[in-house]
């Protein structure tokens, strides 16, 4: 996508619940498609990681604030625009998920896994996609995702295109280009 003009937001993400809210184009991650990051869902209640092996006061912690109503979570929204084609190949569709590693300036609970889902292939201004569901620790000022491209031969690469920086004290969001 070479406008600096975004799509507006889909209906999908129109929808969500949102912690923050924010249009950040991370540039053509997949190719042929800029990865915009439209912002945080959320916040709901994570479910626990039945096996712990982390450090004993971690986890008296985590029930703690389980106890206090539950530990809280969100995920990323985004969209790929332009839309994914539908005659794109479903079998193939990891060639259009972005690595994504996530982290906060404080400890997080538990080692978060990156799992999430992209919407059916129909072309359109934008495919949707959601990433997470990942722990939100409440002293969390500022959030960081480490996005990895897809090569052209459909891998993720080794190396992060760059960073996307959410700031939830001043709710800001922007895109840090590695190197």
């Amino acid at each position: 996508m070479k406008s600096s003009r975004l799509p507006p937001r889909g209906p999908a993400v129109a929808a969500r619940s949102m912690l923050q809210a924010f249009d950040v184009d991370c540039g053509e991650l997949v190719p042929g498609h800029n990865f915009i990051a439209r912002g945080l869902a959320g916040p709901y209640e994570l479910t626990v990681p039945q096996e712990w092996d982390g450090d004993a006061g971690e986890y008296e912690q985590m029930l703690e604030y389980l106890d206090g109503g539950g530990y809280l979570g969100f995920s990323l929204e985004y969209e790929l625009a332009p839309g994914v084609p539908p005659q794109s190949d479903g079998a193939a569709l990891f060639r259009y998920l972005v690595g994504i590693q996530y982290e906060a300036d404080v400890p997080l609970p538990w080692e978060p896994q990156d799992g999430g889902a992209i919407a059916p292939f129909t072309g359109g201004d934008t495919t949707h996609g959601s990433r997470g569901d990942w722990p939100l620790p409440p002293q969390a000022r500022v959030l960081t995702f480490s996005l990895y491209p897809v090569s052209s031969e459909g891998f993720t690469e080794e190396e992060p295109a760059g960073h996307l920086v959410v700031d939830l004290q001043k709710a800001e969001a922007h895109w840090r280009p590695a190197g």
